[in-house]
């Protein structure tokens, strides 16, 4: 994978700002239509990390990834998080990987707690 492109995606300007403090020299990267990344490498890293910022929302996740794709033609795409209200066993740097997608409908966690989106019939 040496010279390849791994794109990490995050919703959160914490989430971003953690993953940008271990890229090497990173340097601004438009995509035509105005989207930002920040494009380095980690210390020891022999692949290019190009770094996105989507904010809350699954459309523009989607669009975002899509952009990231079609630009970087990545080897693999991670989208990076707290994962904060998953479960209380787990720790800031623990490492949780999706076996199943049930459904790509979410909800959002506000200061008052957990609000789900409703699907209308």
């Amino acid at each position: 994978m040496s010279g390849s492109t791994i794109v990490v995606l995050t919703a959160l300007d914490l989430e971003y700002d953690a993953v940008r403090e271990k890229l090497r020299s990173p340097r601004l990267h438009r995509h035509p239509q105005g989207t930002r990344f920040e494009v380095g490498q980690l210390d020891g890293g022999r692949c290019q990390i190009a770094l996105g910022l989507v904010g809350k929302g699954n459309q523009s996740a989607a669009v975002l990834a899509e952009r990231a794709i079609a630009q970087f033609s990545p080897a693999a795409l991670l989208f990076v998080g707290v994962a904060g209200a998953l479960h209380s066993h787990i720790a800031l740097g623990d490492v949780v990987v999706a076996t199943h997608v049930y459904a790509f409908h979410g909800g959002t966690s506000e200061d008052d707690g957990f609000t789900g989106y409703r699907l209308l019939e």
